[in-house]
């Protein structure tokens, strides 16, 4: 099968619509505290930093696009590159035979000796097929938990406070009196999930889905965010919907777009018809046949 560009001649554009639904507290920091008082045990005030968590525009916690194309990408990855290289491969692109290589030499690597992997996710090379959105709550949580409320619940962050000791990098040990506070966002939250892209085959659209799936891994679950070592940023992916435009359906979709302002982009893809349940087996299976078939 020939390799094609993201930017090489429109074939399609996609749209993987689903969700992510936290199953143990997320922690994805800003870099930022905050200070919080509260009375200490003899009644006297106490003041601490707290770690913050990650909100977008409306006041929602999110999982930065970035961050989970990370996760998916590692995933893939140290799954499969050992017994399926073409498939699931990471060149050394710092060598200097890949620093000094002209672009028609480029286009030639990743046409016929990049994997798959790196042929969707993109290389330092060329620009990868697909885009994870940044994924935002659903909604605020409005009514938390008695024992959120005890570890200091504050609607406005949309999180609680969470305490960890500090680790000493050279013995590996706790630090005696160095506590640090963190917010976390609690179980529970339901988080929308957009995965785009253009120019996708059936076996790179089971790809991601195949990635994803590592979200729902009974053995070495995904997790994302910071302190996964407690059980931190479990999640539970599922996907809900499709949306595709080929070739054939440009004009079509170029006319509403005319037409109606907000009927341009991946968010006014057409979804597929018939069963998304049935379309994302079809693109498991194609994904399937790329790993089975002889060379890979």
């Amino acid at each position: 099968m020939t390799y094609v560009f993201k930017g090489d001649s429109f074939k399609n554009r996609i749209r993987i619509a689903g969700t992510l639904l936290s199953l143990s507290p997320t922690h994805i920091g800003t870099g930022k505290t905050r200070e919080d008082k509260r009375k200490g045990k003899n009644g006297g005030d106490e003041s601490s930093e707290i770690a913050m968590i990650a909100l977008d525009g409306n006041g929602l916690p999110y999982l930065p696009g970035s961050a989970i194309k990370g996760v998916v990408r590692n995933y893939i990855l140290q799954l499969l590159q050992a017994d399926y290289p073409r498939v699931a491969r990471e060149h050394d692109y710092q060598s200097n035979e890949s620093r000094d290589m002209k672009q028609e030499d480029q286009i030639k690597f990743m046409e016929n000796d990049a994997s798959m992997l790196e042929q969707v996710f993109g290389t330092p090379f060329a620009e990868g097929k697909v885009d994870f959105w940044d994924a935002s709550a659903s909604k605020k949580v409005t009514a938390p938990t008695s024992e959120w409320a005890k570890k200091g619940w504050n609607e406005v962050y949309q999180s609680y406070v969470v305490q960890s000791v500090a680790i000493d990098p050279i013995t590996g040990a706790a630090e005696r009196h160095k506590l640090y506070s963190f917010d976390v966002v609690p179980q529970g939250v339901v988080y929308q999930v957009n995965i785009v892209g253009q120019n996708l085959s059936d076996a790179e659209l089971g790809l991601l889905l195949f990635g994803m799936e590592g979200f729902n891994s009974k053995i070495v679950p995904l997790t994302i965010g910071a302190m996964s070592a407690r059980g931190f940023g479990r999640m539970a992916f599922k996907p809900e919907k499709i949306y595709r435009i080929t070739k054939a359906d440009l004009p079509a979709w170029i006319e509403s777009s005319l037409m109606h302002c907000d009927s341009a982009g991946y968010g006014a893809l057409p979804e597929i018809t018939g069963s998304a349940d049935t379309m994302m087996q079809s693109f498991k299976a194609n994904f399937l046949h790329a790993i089975t078939r002889s060379g890979l």
